[in-house]
């Protein structure tokens, strides 16, 4: 769908380690704002106009956990929101505190956005964040809920190499064709979260059962007692971030 159009950031966040942090790096939860232009460069990012203008300036929540060490690279977990607010939800701070992992979502890419602008703000932030902090690329995760969590399953899919593992929120797809890069969908891992009164349940159990059926081996399925269209409590995205960093687990 749009993967044409992003294929070669791909390479560009991939390869972009994150720059020497300056002196006393922000921490907590605060806003950066930037234009494409400045998060790419001019020349890659004048081929992505039809997408947004290079001047516009798009603006992401961001939280770093306060023990910040680039000596101890965070990871980075990217949510693809359904509305127009990146905000974390609830309690999940003590979550990017405990796992030591950098929050980044875009302001106004909600589900009214168009898909290939939302996909590109997810691609591009482990850009905009490492070129301030050291990150973890092992660590590079995928996350969103409802709508945001459908088009965090295309995304993942589509930029295997970026994102080694995410996180569906009550909403999930499965892929349109067969991904390019199957072998590092295989190679990755993937939680299906839903609730006992969500009304994506169902479809959530069948992408589910369709990723296993396509050799996709490192899948959890969590169906929370008594939640229904919403994210997780903080407890339950702490166990689905521990299956992703390859922690034991039953699912």
């Amino acid at each position: 769908m749009f993967r044409e159009v992003l294929c070669f950031l791909l390479a560009v966040a991939v390869s972009a380690s994150a720059a020497e942090a300056a002196a006393a790096p922000a921490t907590g939860a605060f806003e950066i704002q930037r234009t494409l232009a400045e998060v790419l460069g001019e020349e890659r990012a004048a081929d992505l106009t039809a997408i947004v203008a290079l001047d516009r300036p798009v603006s992401w929540e961001v939280y770093v956990p306060e023990g910040y060490d680039p000596a101890d690279p965070p990871g980075l977990l990217v949510y693809i929101s359904p509305i127009q607010s990146g905000r974390i939800p609830d309690n999940w701070e003590r979550v990017l505190e405990s796992r030591n992992l950098i929050w980044v979502s875009a302001n106004k890419s909600g589900n009214q956005v168009h898909v290939q602008r939302r996909a590109l703000y997810a691609v591009i932030a482990p850009t905009l964040i490492g070129a301030d902090y050291q990150i973890d690329q092992s660590r590079i995760y995928l996350t969103g809920m409802s709508g945001g969590g459908k088009m965090a399953s295309m995304v993942a899919v589509d930029h295997a190499h970026l994102f080694k593992g995410a996180v569906y929120n009550c909403g999930v797809e499965f892929w349109d064709k067969k991904p390019q890069r199957l072998e590092q969908v295989k190679a990755n891992r993937y939680v299906f979260v839903t609730g006992e009164y969500d009304q994506a349940l169902r479809p959530t159990r069948r992408v589910h059962g369709r990723y296993r059926k396509a050799g996709v081996e490192n899948v959890k399925l969590m169906v929370i007692d008594g939640m229904g269209h919403e994210n997780p409590p903080w407890q339950e995205m702490d166990e689905a971030l521990a299956f992703l960093d390859g922690e034991p687990s039953d699912g």
